[in-house]
This record gives C-alpha cells, structure tokens and sequence, in this order.
C-alpha cells in the first residue's frame, strides 16, 4: 500500500486497467448468455413450428378421415334404398341406376382404403362387398318375384290357363322361345316378365326372400361393425380432439450459460 501511496499514478493505472478487464469480461460473459438465450429461443421456436405442423397434420387426417368414411356410408345406404324401390316397382330405367349406384359405392370403398386404419379398411370392404351383394341379388331376383306377381294377377283362378303355363314352363326349349310361347297365350304379358318367369322357375319364392334376407341381414351387421371401428378411430367417445403434446419449457443452469 505504501508503494501505491508514494505512486498514486500507478495505482490508478492499475485500477483503470482492472476496470477495463472487468468490463471485457462482462461483455464477454454477457454476449455468451445471450448468444445460448439465442439458439433456445430459436430451438423453442422450430420445436413449437414442429409441434404446429404435427398438429395440423393430424388434425387434416381426422378430417378426410371422416369425410370419406361418411361418404362410404352415404353411397351405400343410397343404394340399399334404390334396392328397395326396385323391389317395390322395378323397370330398366332405375336397374341401370342402380348398376351406377353400386360402381359409385366400389369407386369410394378404393378412396378409403388409402387413409383409414387396418381395421376401419377391413369392415369398410365388408360393407362395400355386402351393399354390392345386395344390389346384384335386387337385379337378379327382384323382376322374378314382379314376374309371378304380375302373372298370377292376370291368370287369377283360371286352371286352364295355369295347366298351359306350366307345361310351357317345363318344355325343354330355350328359354326366350319358352317366353314367347307364354305371351302368345296371355294377353298383356310383356316379354320381360315371360322371360323371367320361364327362365327362373325353379327358383323358389321362399328361397328368393330367404336369399334376400340374408344379403340385408349381412349389409346391416356390416354397417354396424364399420360405424364402431370408425368410431374408434376417429375417438368419438373424446369430447374433444387429441391436443397436441406440451411444450416443454427449456430450463438450464446458470452454469451452464457460462460454460
């Protein structure tokens, strides 16, 4: 101390140089934390970018998982429907609707096999093959039952008529020279219904409507089993959809910023 008393000059060149060492360190120091403040705030920023994007990834997916799995449904109820109406009424015009209307259902069924789950996509081919199977059984068994109907109501009780029917019915001919053998002696008869009755004889009532029954029973067990899969796909039983995961806050020690 008494070397810096007899040198004051000295002495506040030493402290001056201390002061200017501390102020270098701090700068240093402080351009350190800010530099590793930097990079966790920018990999805070490119961790929430990913969270987002993830996010908004699954949150399209639902949607065009949704959409297209109630579209499936839509199509395939519509041509259930259209079945029943050509039981009902029958004609060429709607049976080619519904030739369309089972194209659209396969066209929809390929659209949601790419997106959904294994399981979703195995019950969705099911409704699609058993909407398609009661399509085809409508075409060919729904103008037979209208055929008969339309017959019996022209014959009524006359036996006759219905001794002529049956010995043309069972004539070893082709079947449209059958059908044309019946409306020549049936009045009214159209040459579809005559075909249909010749060609399909042997086919019970009975066993059309259980047949019919049975492709209905299946399409509806088919339905349910997809609206459960999609449901659980989809998580219905959530009352909101999944959020994102959280992010985590970046904490780091002290000393670790000035390391």
């Amino acid at each position: 101390m008494e070397y810096f008393e007899d040198n004051p000059e000295i002495f506040a060149a030493l402290v001056a140089a201390i002061a200017i060492l501390g102020g270098l360190l701090g700068s240093v120091i402080g351009a350190r934390i800010q530099a590793n403040g930097g990079r966790d705030q920018a990999a805070a920023a490119r961790e929430a970018a990913q969270i987002a994007a993830e996010a908004q990834r699954v949150a399209a997916l639902w949607t065009v998982r949704q959409v297209q799995v109630a579209e499936l449904i839509r199509t395939a109820n519509a041509l259930i429907e259209m079945c029943d109406r050509l039981w009902l009424a029958g004609g060429d015009e709607l049976a080619g609707q519904l030739t369309a209307a089972s194209a659209a259902v396969s066209s929809r069924w390929n659209e949601v096999r790419l997106i959904v789950t294994e399981k979703v996509e195995e019950a969705a081919g099911e409704l699609a093959r058993s909407a398609i199977a009661v399509e085809e059984n409508s075409q060919q068994n729904a103008p037979v039952i209208h055929a008969r109907n339309h017959l019996a109501r022209i014959v009524g009780d006359d036996q006759n008529v219905a001794n002529e029917i049956a010995e043309i019915v069972a004539a070893d001919e082709d079947a449209q020279d059958r059908s044309r053998a019946l409306c020549n002696i049936i009045p009214g008869l159209s040459e579809e219904h005559a075909y249909h009755y010749v060609a399909f004889h042997r086919i019970s009532s009975m066993g059309i409507m259980q047949r019919t029954n049975r492709v209905r029973h299946d399409f509806n067990e088919a339905l349910s089993a997809l609206v459960r899969e999609a449901r659980e796909m989809l998580r219905a039983q959530d009352d909101v959809a999944p959020a994102p995961a959280t992010q985590r806050r970046r904490w780091r020690h002290r000393s670790a910023l000035l390391s």
